[in-house]
């Protein structure tokens, strides 16, 4: 991956240029194979919900979740397994033994596995969902309101990874859920193996479209749907629930064809829906611009759609014309647009998949915290058997204070606290836990919170700087070395280890910048 590295420091210089800071959120991006460099199908998402909110990363072994037992989510969602589970790559908001095993979302104390984002099981079926999405249609929303018992996006990854065997069957294990007990919330969410790469979008609770991705077709998402014109006929690319157009036509909002069996699903179901400055940057880094503003951007430059100018059915294609072809270094620098990775990621996950059947076919390359101050490391997850210690350190969560602490490690901010008039933003300083050294969440959240806080001289943030794109560039050599080691003896260990000694290595780097730092 030569490319990568001569790439990597011109690309960060361009995203520095573009960027405003928004509120905390997830963004999402497809590159379909025709247009990256090696061929592979690229989509990558930043997960995001606060800063300071801890996620650990590790293997969830076979049959884990055994046949017959009921999974209990974080919101009233169950799932009674059909059959022991697959292993998968998995993430989780930290409700382990650090933290009481108390969940941060729910409160509750029973075995799930809240917000595991994204990964890739035994059988090659890799996913990334809590890409959130919205309705900004009421009249849509309230003949289809989402559903208390629905699957939350928190669960959707532990589900579909466990039981799917293929992306279609994911596709259908998700969809026949929606159909059954609906869904609790809106999401964007990707289901890929070697063969092929769907995405599915809900905005409101039981009607959706899934889509097959075409392999020249490219597209950003950041909490906003991107499905625009579809043509349900095209039965073998799209899979739309039975109401779609029903609803639409129902609540006065439908734009499309009905007699060609054509929704507009973004005018139909999301017509009142704005455009975010992070859709504003993301634009502008894919179409290689920095003059599109909100108040430019239409939905035709970003939404994606099967429908040509004459109505007839294509693939899927949208109006973004990258500048060059793609590859992981292109997705890497996406991260490190100022309102893209920012303080508020809890992970980070870029998919490279390709269409050669092997256990090496897909590698999962993750960053911790901050995109713009945390490596991506690359892994084989067909081929990992566990992850290093750092990503499964598990702590108490972070605590805000209003007086200066006199011990520990801390970071200026601000907070809420609830008086009796209310609840009050104010000054204050967020404690990390303790122990949290051993975390590589919590040292990569330490650091980005460094240099945006003031902790850090502006020598200290270029040596810091300077270090990341070094660790960026041993992942890249950690990348060689995998596809090496795949095709070698005792294939699991040497790729197990070989992740394992990256992440270790750039996790104490990490800390040697924070030496003396306080």
């Amino acid at each position: 991956m030569k490319s990568l590295k001569t790439v990597f420091a011109m690309m960060i210089a361009l995203v520095l240029m573009l960027g405003t800071v928004s509120a905390s959120a997830c963004t999402a991006i497809y590159v379909g194979s025709d247009l990256t460099e090696d061929g592979s199908t690229l989509f990558a998402r930043s997960e995001d919900y606060s800063n300071s909110y801890a996620k650990v990363m590790y293997v969830s072994p076979a049959g884990e979740y055994k046949a017959g037992e009921e999974y209990i989510g974080c919101y009233g969602f169950t799932y009674v397994w059909p059959k022991d589970s697959y292993s998968f790559t998995t993430f989780s908001d930290d409700n382990w033994e650090g933290s009481q095993n108390i969940c941060p979302d729910c409160g509750e104390t029973h075995k799930h596995n809240p917000y595991g984002a994204a990964g890739t099981n035994e059988m090659g079926v890799s996913m990334s969902a809590t890409e959130t999405l919205y309705c900004s249609v009421d009249a849509v929303y309230d003949l289809d309101p989402f559903t208390d018992i629905g699957i939350e996006e928190a669960e959707i990854t532990t589900v579909v990874l466990s039981q799917a065997a293929t992306a279609k069957e994911g596709v259908e294990i998700l969809l026949g859920i929606y159909d059954s007990v609906g869904c609790n919330n809106g999401s964007g969410i990707f289901i890929a193996d070697n063969t092929e790469t769907w995405y599915i979008e809900n905005l409101t609770g039981t009607q959706y479209v899934a889509v097959k991705l075409s392999s020249s077709v490219a597209f950003a998402n950041p909490n906003q749907n991107v499905i625009g014109l579809i043509d349900l006929d095209d039965t073998e690319n799209v899979i739309a629930s039975a109401n779609l157009i029903a609803i639409a036509k129902q609540a006065g909002t439908f734009v499309g064809n009905e007699e060609e069996n054509q929704i507009d699903y973004q005018a139909s179901y999301n017509g009142e829906e704005g455009v975010s400055s992070r859709m504003v940057d993301a634009l502008n880094f894919m179409y290689g611009t920095t003059d599109k503003t909100a108040e430019t951007i239409t939905p035709a430059d970003y939404t994606i759609s099967n429908v040509d100018e004459n109505g007839s059915i294509v693939p899927f294609h949208s109006n973004i014309a990258l500048t060059h072809k793609y590859d992981v270094s292109d997705i890497v620098a996406y991260y490190h647009i100022p309102s893209i990775g920012k303080a508020g990621n809890t992970e980070n996950h870029i998919f490279q998949i390709f269409s050669e059947d092997s256990k090496a076919d897909t590698v999962e390359w993750v960053s911790m915290d901050h995109g713009g101050y945390s490596p991506f490391v690359p892994f084989l997850p067909m081929l990992t058997s566990d992850t290093e210690a750092c990503y499964k350190a598990s702590c108490a969560p972070a605590a805000f204070v209003t007086e200066e602490p006199t011990e520990g490690w801390y970071y200026k901010t601000t907070g809420r606290i609830y008086t009796e008039e209310g609840r009050k933003t104010v000054d204050g300083f967020k404690v990390l836990p303790e122990n949290w050294e051993k975390s590589l969440y919590w040292t990569m959240d330490a650091l980005s919170n460094a240099v945006e806080s003031g902790k850090f001289t502006e020598e200290q943030i270029a040596e810091v700087n300077a270090k990341m794109a070094e660790l960026q560039n041993l992942c890249y050599d950690a990348y060689d070395t995998l596809m090496a080691a795949a095709a070698g003896d005792d294939a699991v260990t040497m790729c197990t280890m070989t992740s394992a000694t990256t992440a270790f290595n750039v996790h104490q780097e990490a800390l040697k910048l924070l030496e003396g730092i306080q």
